[in-house]
Formats: structure tokens, C-alpha cells, sequence
């Protein structure tokens, strides 16, 4: 990613744009059959409290996600399977839809996290990985980017 100046956010790409959907299986079944994207990779994902937090307090929960290429992103569908989620205020809120859009920020995740948070960005939702230096969270960019954005920092975006 080059350098990045340490006092600013530097985003260059997406990776990914997120879908919330209350059933996963049936959402990818329907884009693949009518829209042509796939196939999906689905899998479900539990996150201990231990690593995770929702508007800071600490949360377990299970997801459900389908991930297909479209061209160079993914197109992520993600539904909750148990325990409280940005995603499921998201979907009691709005119903389905867009919720985020991913993208890759530097190493170590404390750092860029910090950051953020420094320059008046807050967390929504954020999960820690075993790797310290790993990590993601849904930062709180509505009112300046219409949308969340998460930030995920990963040695494979490095």
C-alpha cells in the first residue's frame, strides 16, 4: 500500500461490499439463478466474546456468510445466526440491503484502529483475531461516506 502518512487514513481500494440478508443460502441461490454471480462460498463463523465487542461491550455471536467474486470485489452476504449484531440492528432497522463496504488499511490493526478513533471515528462493531496485528472493525462513517466502512487489516492485503 505504500506509505501511509501516520496521522491520516489512506484508503486506496474495496475489497468487498456487504449485503445483510435474512437468509443466506436462499439470497445466493436467487442472485446466482437470476443475476449470474457465483458460485458462493458459504461458511459460518462463531466469535467469542473474548475477541469481539459491539459498541464496545463484549459479544458472542454466530454468522452466516456467502462470499462470490464480481469482477475484483466479493459480493459478501451475511446473515446473524445467534447473538446481537450490527447486522441484526441493521436488519430490524432497514431490512435487507447494503450495510458496509470493506476495505484494507495497514498493520497492526491497534494501530489504524486507533487512528480512526483518534480522528473522530467510532466503532460500531469490532473483532479481534488470535495474529495481534490482525483484525477488523465497522467504523461509524455514515455521516461522511453515506455508508459503514470496515476496516480490515490482514497480512493478505499487506
Amino acid at each position: 500500500m505504500g506509505s501511509i502518512p501516520r496521522d491520516k487514513i489512506m484508503l486506496r481500494e474495496i475489497v468487498h461490499v456487504c449485503v445483510v440478508v435474512r437468509d443466506v443460502e436462499k439470497t445466493a441461490k436467487a442472485i446466482s439463478e437470476k443475476l449470474g454471480i457465483g458460485p458462493f462460498r458459504i461458511r459460518v463463523i462463531k466469535t467469542p466474546s473474548s475477541r469481539a465487542s459491539v459498541r464496545g461491550k463484549p459479544v458472542d455471536y454466530t454468522l452466516k456468510f456467502g462470499h462470490a467474486k464480481v469482477g475484483p470485489i466479493y459480493l459478501e452476504l451475511v446473515q446473524t445466526l445467534e447473538g446481537k449484531t450490527i447486522y441484526q440492528e441493521f436488519l430490524e432497522k432497514h431490512g435487507e440491503g447494503i450495510h458496509h463496504i470493506g476495505v484494507p488499511t495497514p498493520l497492526p490493526f491497534e494501530d489504524e484502529f486507533k487512528k480512526w478513533q483518534k480522528l473522530g471515528i467510532k466503532p460500531l462493531q469490532v473483532n479481534r483475531m488470535e495474529d495481534p496485528e490482525e483484525g477488523w472493525a465497522y467504523m461509524d462513517t455514515q455521516d461522511i461516506a453515506g455508508c459503514i466502512i470496515e476496516m480490515l487489516s490482514f497480512r493478505r492485503y499487506q
